[in-house]
């Protein structure tokens, strides 16, 4: 196996960089002047990075492929307030040589705690055809349950890495349980199941066997909320059930409007409260997964300002949580598992 080297996490501006790093992205470009130009995002298990190529760009341009290897030699520099590697050498690396925990991220917790939550909810949906849905749907040993471990949440917003899916659906679930405590109104049991599959469909919306995790065709053409509804439909046949029966229904609308507009990928508006209630805790934790992304960043001492997030078209003023005393807010979050986010009571 060959040595990865310096892990992206660690580079900081003004130092020299030697390691391994995945291409997840590259263009030949030209300059103002007419010059070309190689634009990369290189990734390992830590992050990713841009990288640029100034001499020797359309030779480099023909040795490296997208998806594949290589190892750069190049000094890190800052750039619009960003670390950036401009590449003096880069050699194309064989897949068989590198290890590929090195290049894939790795969800930050117990998964196997994770799961015991997983089974915990499951259990607590009790009716037909709810409950017996469920439990063929995450049975122990199907491909599906398998996948599901496994899949990300999202190829960069938030939780994408190997086990981010389990992480968010189960925090999703955890939000779930609390707010059907305030809102006796709603129903709980349906709540909880449409956390633990809202996302089902990304496990065939990525690919994540090896780095980098992106979409599989399937998953760019009909998108993980159509294919969520497919593997619904499939699980409640074979186990013959109703894909009729207005709570098989009730789920599916929850998985098909729980981005809660058209314009963010809703097929239809949420049009039950429980539906309503998902689209909201669904975005409370991508939302607090993707802060807390940003807060580990940080390196100063107290509070500091992130950079610039076009998305949300603003800053974020984070402290470094490694810096922090965690403590539970209440008895309740002292019995759940120490991990990020929803999980440990953070935030």
């Amino acid at each position: 196996m060959s040595e990865k080297g310096i892990f992206i996490k660690d580079i900081k501006a003004d130092m020299p960089v030697e390691g391994i790093f995945c291409i997840v992205s590259k263009n030949l470009l030209e300059t103002k002047n007419g010059a070309p130009y190689l634009a990369l995002t290189v990734m390992d298990r830590t992050g990713q990075m841009e990288a640029r190529v100034w001499n020797n760009a359309v030779d480099t341009d023909r040795k490296l492929e997208a998806g594949e290897f290589a190892k750069l030699t190049a000094d890190a520099k800052t750039f619009r307030n960003e670390v950036q590697l401009n590449i003096t050498s880069a050699v194309p690396v064989d897949s068989g040589s590198v290890t590929p925990r090195d290049f894939i991220p790795v969800a930050p917790i117990d998964l196997e705690q994770c799961q015991k939550q997983l089974d915990g909810f499951i259990k607590k949906v009790k009716r037909d055809p709810l409950g017996p849905f469920l439990k063929a749907l995450f049975r122990k040993g199907s491909t599906t349950r398998s996948a599901f471990i496994q899949a990300p949440a999202a190829k960069k917003m938030h939780q994408a890495y190997i086990g981010g899916l389990l992480e968010h659906s189960v925090a999703v679930a955890c939000l779930a349980e609390k707010i059907s405590g305030l809102y006796p109104y709603l129903d709980r049991e349906m709540l909880i199941a449409g956390a633990l599959v809202h996302d089902i469909g990304k496990i065939e919306e990525f690919q994540f066997n090896a780095p980098p995790i992106d979409y599989t065709d399937r998953g760019r053409l009909l998108g993980h909320s159509a294919l969520g509804i497919e593997i619904i439909d499939q699980c409640a046949s074979e186990t013959g059930l109703d894909n009729n029966h207005p709570d098989i229904m009730a789920l599916k609308h929850m998985v098909l409007s729980h981005h809660g507009q058209r314009e963010f990928g809703a097929s239809v508006l949420p049009m039950t409260p429980e539906a309503l209630i998902l689209h909201l805790i669904d975005d409370i934790d991508a939302k607090m997964s993707f802060l807390q992304g940003l807060a580990e960043e940080i390196q100063e001492q107290g509070p500091s300002w992130s950079p610039y997030q076009r998305l949300f078209e603003r800053f974020f003023y984070l402290r470094n949580l490694d810096n922090q005393e965690q403590e539970p807010r209440d008895a309740e979050a002292e019995n759940m598992p120490k991990q990020p986010g929803i999980f440990s009571g953070e935030f």
